[in-house]
């Protein structure tokens, strides 16, 4: 796991509620609503599908439906019978890495009842990669039948050197969603096992050097292994902050800085039964940010 956050957080450098429809307008028909299709087979519906996490970009999928492909391939994804974008399934053996949208399988990091849709990009000079999976067409489709829900936002807010090798990053997440979300809080957890799903800070300056945080890590007692204590709830419209303290950052001298961060939420762990909780569902998925700093 770490090593995937480890490619994503370098490529960041370098570079509402569920609802069950049972109307019959949609059906199967991939013409109403939200559609994902798979090859020339496989067939997502709005039918199929409990909600879209947009924070995420995980497509979670009712009952009875389930995601299992192993293939390299092509999929697209539809608004209302439009064809908004196209996108490469992406097995998890190959050492091809794609570009643009993305969907990992064989094995998916997720459940079997979530397909998550990940965009790859590498910035280039003079060019703005769009991201797709947020045109409004989808956003309204999904909104037609109350599948669409925004989840959590998440920004730098401060990074700040005091002393040496020490750096105290400032985060804030917002819960936009109109349900209330679980997330991973490292106070809960520790800075120590937080780190295990997520490479932390790390700083490129202008000449592309990486600076890294050098934390040790703690590992869970298995894998898969999680605990709901290590969750806190942040509630609809709310927004938390978070802070971080790293005593053995890399050197840095004075100078501007890109930084990235990946904030983690849990992935495979958490099955479909237990993502409802008493004060909400549990968020799941990843939330890559970054920003530009300047370090006195």
């Amino acid at each position: 796991m770490k090593s995937l956050n480890f490619i994503a957080t370098l490529l960041i450098l370098l570079l509402s509620a569920s609802c069950t429809i049972s109307d019959p307008a949609i059906s199967s028909d991939p013409k109403n609503g939200f559609c994902l299709t798979i090859g020339d087979s496989i067939v997502y519906t709005a039918n199929q599908i409990d909600y879209y996490d947009s924070s995420a970009h995980l497509l979670y999928l009712k009952g009875g439906n389930s995601f299992s492909y192993s293939k390299s391939g092509s999929f697209s994804v539809y608004a209302d019978g439009i064809k908004i974008y196209t996108g490469q399934m992406w097995p998890s053996y190959s050492s091809y890495l794609p570009k643009g949208p993305v969907i990992p399988c064989a094995p998916s990091f997720y459940d079997s009842n979530i397909i998550p849709i990940n965009l790859i990009s590498i910035t280039e000079v003079g060019k703005v990669t769009e991201d797709p999976r947020g045109d409004v067409r989808i956003v309204n489709a999904l909104k037609k039948y109350n599948q669409y829900r925004e989840g959590l936002s998440g920004e730098i807010v401060s990074i700040k050197k005091t002393s040496a090798k020490n750096i105290q990053l400032t985060l804030r997440l917002t819960n936009y969603s109109s349900v209330n979300l679980y997330y991973l809080n490292p106070d809960n957890t520790g800075i120590n096992l937080f780190h295990y799903f997520t490479n932390g800070l790390i700083l490129r300056n202008s000449q592309n050097k990486l600076f890294k945080n050098n934390i040790s890590i703690q590992e869970p007692p298995t894998w898969n292994d999680w605990k709901l204590n290590w969750l806190s709830v942040i509630f609809s419209k709310e927004s938390k902050t978070i802070t971080l303290n790293y005593s053995n950052f890399d050197s840095l001298p004075s100078g501007q800085y890109t930084a990235g961060f990946s904030f983690p939420g849990l992935k495979s762990q958490v099955k479909k039964s237990d993502l409802k909780q008493k004060s909400g569902f549990i968020w799941l998925g990843e939330l890559p940010l970054t920003k530009s700093i300047q370090i006195n």
